[in-house]
């Protein structure tokens, strides 16, 4: 293939790297591969799409929202416990409650109710997202009756 191909080839795609963990890359190339992706730069792409997606629909969101914040966290990352707990009292105005579930003997689940202007929820889901030893997050709504 000619460097003139490759080009034409790649027209309207950017290749990128990551640093991905090597099991989470396993678990991922395993799910894709049995969902029939034939490339992983394909089952990649729908995710991305699918996260974009979502993101936008919760950044779209106004007024008054209930829902739930599900925050996965590594217990033993230093001083996340701390921040999780400050962080929902600094937004107690929108924090409901808070169930605390263990996981794995280093991993734990944060289920944070709330009720609130959206865009208060997202400066809390946010910030949470930021927080070292976080692994995931998830903001689920409910709706609004």
């Amino acid at each position: 293939m000619t460097a003139l191909a490759f080009l034409s080839t790649m027209a309207g795609k950017t290749r990128v790297s990551l640093s991905i963990q090597s099991d989470l890359m396993k678990e991922f190339d395993s799910v894709a591969e049995s969902l029939g992706h034939p490339t992983r730069s394909k089952a990649v792409s729908e995710a991305m799409r699918e996260f974009v997606s979502l993101k936008r629909w919760d950044m779209a969101k106004k007024g008054v929202v209930p829902g739930v914040i599900l925050v996965t966290y590594d217990h033993h990352a230093g001083g996340v416990n701390e921040a999780l707990t400050e962080l929902q009292h600094d937004h107690h105005d929108v924090v409901g409650a808070t169930m605390h579930i263990h996981l794995t003997k280093h991993t734990c689940l944060e289920v944070i109710s709330f009720e609130g202007e959206a865009e208060r929820v997202r400066s809390l889901a946010t910030m949470l997202q930021s927080q070292k030893g976080v692994l995931s997050l998830k903001v689920v709504t409910a709706p609004s009756l």
